[in-house]
């Protein structure tokens, strides 16, 4: 058992502020953290030679505790942080890292509180900083017009917006559908000198308007004028170019990339590869995958899931298949949409019990159907029925519709007609009196034809025709007598 009293932690001597800057970055838990850095800077206090806490220890710490929730603690911390620093100014860093904390929580109207408060509660000036990073947070949110009224008192206080301000404002105006994109374009001329940032936050918000020509020119602009275009710039405009059925030059785009010794990520292999799936040219987004692999970038799901449905919708199902064998084989845990893809993509084909064999697979791999995969699962399952039906694989039929019922999944009113009329044409009557019964527990009514295609099975049956008549017989003679 640990002791009643545990002893106080003792500190070397020579402690030192990169010291303590090394202990809390150490510490995984941040208030445990906080508690080393609260008996740090107590036992210094107290020490010959007492030792201040750097901002950037202080910004840490902060970061931490918000970042994990613990915002009162953060607040706390850097309020009494105000007395360890001679200047006010070196607690500008922890108070800009609060700032963004609280807009990563979700908390813009925090940081504006926290910014309102900062002359009278931490003795520290508002800052061109400052301002522009709760406009920030204001903007990420969608509290435009409290930005907008933020930035008035910006200007009236006598701060020139930076060009990272203007950043801000540009994101704010391409952000908001409602606004017009030439007000961000107004904003844009007016920033001195207009970053990577800026670009790609006015290119992406006229492609978003469907402005691509403008979009490009100034992509072209931004090469001219020697400003490197980064991934998000690329990625953008390869995005739209795909997007919009330009895949040559989408292509092109991509390999110029590549020659500016610019990496794609993850998102601009995505967006091209599904944009040439959706306009036919799956060989193209095949060349890509495979691209990926050789550069150690791994596919995810979503780019298995687009190059499978592009290649089912040009009828290659067997490289949808092969490319759903690559996909497990790398690790990758194809998902019920997926599966759905290739399953509808072989039904059309006519190959049904392929598809059956897949919806199997699909069970097996313990993919249920859940409250947002419900339907999804539903047309799947309906499919299959209706494809094994159609080829006249009536015990294949039988025995997926015994899966989809024990696993609670709908069957549709077409399908259970389909299933009725398949069973009674092919002589199997209790089959489709199941179906039948099972419609009625769901109180599915059989409609009028259903009604009639069973009954004509059954007359079929020579006993229950002879049965059927001796009954109508006797039934004649008592309504005579």
């Amino acid at each position: 058992m640990p002791p009643a009293n545990p002893k106080p932690n003792k500190w070397p001597k020579t402690l030192t502020s990169d010291h303590l800057h090394r202990l809390v970055r150490a510490e995984r838990d941040p208030r445990r953290a906080l508690e080393l850095f609260d008996a740090a800077t107590a036992e210094a206090a107290s020490a010959p030679d007492p030792i201040a806490p750097s901002p950037a220890t202080v910004s840490l710490l902060t970061s931490r505790l918000a970042s994990a929730g613990h915002l009162p603690l953060a607040t706390s911390l850097l309020s009494r942080s105000r007395g360890l620093f001679p200047s006010a100014a070196e607690l500008e860093g922890p108070f800009l890292t609060l700032l963004r904390a609280f807009s990563r929580t979700h908390r813009p109207l925090a940081a504006l509180h926290l910014f309102r408060s900062a002359p009278s509660d931490l003795a520290l000036p508002h800052s061109a900083r400052s301002y522009t990073a709760v406009l920030a947070a204001l903007v990420a949110h969608s509290q435009l017009h409290l930005a907008r009224s933020l930035l008035a008192d910006m200007r009236a206080a006598g701060f020139a917006p930076t060009a990272a301000t203007y950043n801000v404002l540009l994101k704010a105006h391409c952000s908001d559908a409602a606004t017009p994109i030439e007000d961000a374009l107004r904003i844009f001329r007016k920033i001195p000198k207009p970053d990577a940032c800026s670009y790609n936050t006015i290119i992406d918000g006229l492609c978003r308007r469907g402005r691509l020509d403008e979009a490009l020119e100034l992509f072209s602009e931004m090469v001219g004028k020697c400003i490197a275009p980064t991934v998000v710039t690329y990625t953008t405009v390869i995005h739209w170019l795909a997007r919009e059925g330009c895949f040559d030059d989408a292509l092109k785009t991509f390999d110029e990339m590549g020659r500016r010794g610019i990496s794609p990520n993850l998102v601009t292999y995505s967006s091209l590869i599904d944009g040439l799936c959706k306009g036919g040219r799956s060989t193209s987004a095949l060349e890509l995958l495979d691209r990926m692999i050789k550069e150690k970038l791994l596919p995810n799901t979503i780019v298995y899931s687009s190059v499978i449905d592009g290649l089912c919708k040009e009828h290659r199902l067997s490289e949808a298949m092969e490319v759903l064998d690559r996909m497990r084989l790398q690790g990758r845990k194809p998902d019920a949409g997926l599966f759905g893809k290739l399953i509808v993509g072989l039904c059309d084909a006519g190959r049904a019990v392929e598809a059956a064999n897949y919806l199997d697979e699909m069970v097996l791999a313990g993919i249920e159907p859940n409250r947002l995969t419900w339907s999804l699962h539903s047309r799947i399952n309906n499919a299959v029925l209706t494809a094994l039906c159609t080829k006249g694989e009536l015990g294949r039929a039988f025995q997926v519709y015994q899966s989809t019922r024990s696993r609670s999944i709908s069957t549709e009113p077409t399908t259970f007609h389909l299933l009725v009329e398949s069973f009674s044409k092919k002589n199997k009557l209790e089959r489709a009196a199941h179906v039948v019964l099972d419609m009625l527990s769901e109180r599915c009514i059989p409609e009028r034809e259903t009604w009639d295609v069973i009954i004509s099975g059954y007359w079929g049956k020579k006993k229950v025709r002879q049965e059927a008549e001796e009954i109508w017989n006797q039934i004649t003679v008592d309504l005579t007598t």
